[in-house]
């Protein structure tokens, strides 16, 4: 037996401390992956249009009328999407002030919320017996992963309903996969159909039935494949899971319905559901194979190695199946975990490929599902491995690692030469020169270009394979903290702050009676930086249709004298007024207010 040196801590103390250390070590890494993902420089940049103007200027109004029944928008009322966003987005700016931080706050949260739920999932499925590093090295890759996906770092900093959705819709398939992994555990199972319930009901509040529809399709399947639904089936569980549901979801959509009666279900169901999934809106039709470039986009470079991390999981060996059909046993899990995120995946992308409307953030709920099945290629659980399968394995990561070190040099160049692209803008000729001058492009070009230098290192070592994952991830990491972080305050100064600066002016300039038009592209930012209400044309054409209409279209009325004109410069001068009368009020850039005459516009 050998004793400890004297002043040496007992053996167990040891374990004590080591064990403190990484659990510290953990909290500070997951602190550091959403700190640069999702907060950084968070309110740095204006509002971007259209779509993320729109959607916090609706819950702008809710603060400011009150009003947390009907959604308002440019004095109308708005049946797009229901309420959960713009709730979270006025209760931020009542507490925090009305202001672009605010605005993204909650979505930055709630990105946040799935990475760390990641880590806990991969915990919670990890064998009892396995030891404490490898485990949490898994988890915390898993977290890496996720947080480091271009699509949810994007529209976890973008404020608008898909991360709502997404995110809602993501617990409340890890609250099942908790649930499901210890079904014997009175606790843990408790909590994990909790939070099923729970996030499904955010889910529907967030954007209707699909939130419902798309989680109970993945554990449908799952449970019909594996034969595990007889464990799920004990009513007195299920009904607390139903009324959790219908406590969060249900009084909102009665409120609507009695408050708003047939404009709410018809605009609502009807044509933000229905209409959306079976017929082309707003102009974004698509393929059915629309979502599988975007796929690999949203994912990069992680995607690179998702069809191996697909392949990894063998669903078409029969032995696989028979390991998933086995119940929620240590030995089963491997082939349980990677049947459910393959369903997961492979559903939701094949649900929004049916739909007729397509739009790139729709898959997002399919992210977090990609982003596990790739950290399970990393770093499998431990029944999933064996010495064929990890040896072809290693091969293909090694393959994939080269098209990678690719990718990253053909993007480094790219990077160094941006700004002679952007310049060629002629809305913004002087962006591509500030961004020249800030030397963010050269800094970009240089973290793409030594990431790929460090995989060519590890991939002149067979013995290194394990660990190809770590230069992307910390080059992306580098990415976040060094450019992208500084990007915001350029991108907001050279293309932003024009736009908030002539919504002032716009509404500083108004006279009594005098509605704003404004020309050509949508800006919708303009209706929460400056007046809340304005008439949006695209052209002379349009004015005129409007015009037919009558004076309520162009908001005129007996009264009004003068019509305000904000737009493009040469978008203001296609509408071919007569000169005299037009009073140029104010320009900046391409960026252009006039006054003229009613008499101008409407004969």
């Amino acid at each position: 037996m050998v004793s400890a040196a004297p002043g040496a801590l007992p053996e167990s103390a040891r374990a004590r401390i080591h064990g403190r250390m990484i659990w510290v070590l953990s909290g500070l890494w997951l602190i550091l992956l959403c700190w640069l993902a999702f907060f950084q420089g968070l309110g740095s940049l204006g509002l971007m249009d259209k779509t993320e103007a729109l959607f916090v200027e609706v819950g702008h109004q809710m603060l400011e009328r009150g009003d947390w029944v009907t959604p308002w928008w440019n004095g109308e009322r708005f049946f797009d999407y229901p309420v959960w966003g713009y709730w979270m987005v006025g209760l931020s700016f009542r507490l925090f002030g009305v202001s672009e931080w605010a605005a993204r706050l909650p979505v930055a949260l709630a990105a946040s919320a799935v990475v760390l739920a990641g880590f806990g999932l991969m915990l919670a499925w990890s064998p009892a017996g396995e030891a404490g590093r490898p485990r949490v090295l898994r988890a915390a890759v898993a977290a890496g992963v996720i947080a480091t996906t271009p699509g949810w770092i994007g529209w976890g900093r973008t404020s608008t309903t898909d991360m709502f959705l997404s995110s809602a819709i993501s617990l409340s398939l890890f609250g099942f996969l908790l649930a499901h992994r210890h079904l014997g555990h009175p606790r843990r199972a408790g909590l994990g159909r909790v939070a099923m319930a729970l996030f499904a009901g955010i889910a529907v509040l967030a954007k209707g039935p699909v939130g419902l529809l798309l989680p109970g399709l993945v554990v449908v399947a799952f449970l019909l494949l594996t034969g595990h639904w007889r464990s799920w089936l004990r009513w007195r569980p299920l009904l607390a899971m139903v009324a959790l549901f219908l406590g969060v979801s249900a009084p909102w959509y009665t409120a609507a319905a009695v408050v708003n009666g047939a404009d709410f279900l018809g605009g609502f169901l009807g044509f933000s559901n229905l209409q959306r999934f079976t017929t082309v809106l707003y102009d974004h039709p698509g393929p059915p194979w629309f979502y599988l470039p975007w796929l690999v986009l949203l994912v990069l470079p992680w995607s690179l190695f998702l069809p191996l991390a697909i392949a990894a999981q063998g669903f078409w060996q029969p032995r696989r199946w028979r390991m998933a059909r086995l119940g929620p046993a240590a030995e089963a899990a491997p082939a349980e975990l990677g049947l459910f995120l393959l369903l997961w995946l492979v559903l939701v992308v094949a649900f929004f490929s049916a739909a007729a409307t397509k739009l790139p953030g729709y898959i997002l709920p399919s992210l977090p599902a990609a982003s596990l099945l790739v950290a399970l290629l990393w770093r499998p659980l431990p029944e999933a491995t064996t010495a064929p399968q990890a040896g072809a394995g290693r091969a293909g990561v090694r393959i994939a690692t080269v098209f990678e070190v690719l990718l990253l040099a053909a993007m480094a160049v790219a990077a160094a030469l941006a700004p002679g692209w952007v310049a060629s803008d002629p809305a913004y000729p002087a962006f591509g020169a500030a961004l020249s001058s800030s030397g963010l492009p050269l800094m970009l070009s240089l973290c793409l270009g030594l990431t790929a230098l460090a995989l060519v290192v590890l991939l002149l070592r067979p013995a290194a394979s394990d660990w190809l994952w770590l230069p992307s991830l910390a080059g992306f990491l580098a990415v976040l903290g060094l450019v992208i972080a500084p990007l915001g305050p350029l991108l907001d100064r050279e293309r932003q702050l024009p736009l908030r600066q002539m919504a002032r002016t716009a509404q500083a300039a108004a006279q009594p009676d005098e509605p704003l038009l404004i020309v050509g592209t949508k800006r919708y930012s303009l209706l929460f930086y400056g007046e809340p209400e304005a008439v949006f044309v695209s052209d002379r054409l349009h004015i005129n249709q409007l015009a037919l209409q009558g004076p309520d279209a162009l908001s005129l009325n007996p009264a009004s004298r003068s019509v305000r004109l904000l737009g493009d410069r040469r978008d203001l001068e296609g509408l071919a007024l007569p000169s005299e009368g037009i009073e140029r009020l104010s320009r900046s850039g391409e960026l252009a207010l006039w006054r003229v005459p009613r008499r101008s516009l409407v004969p």
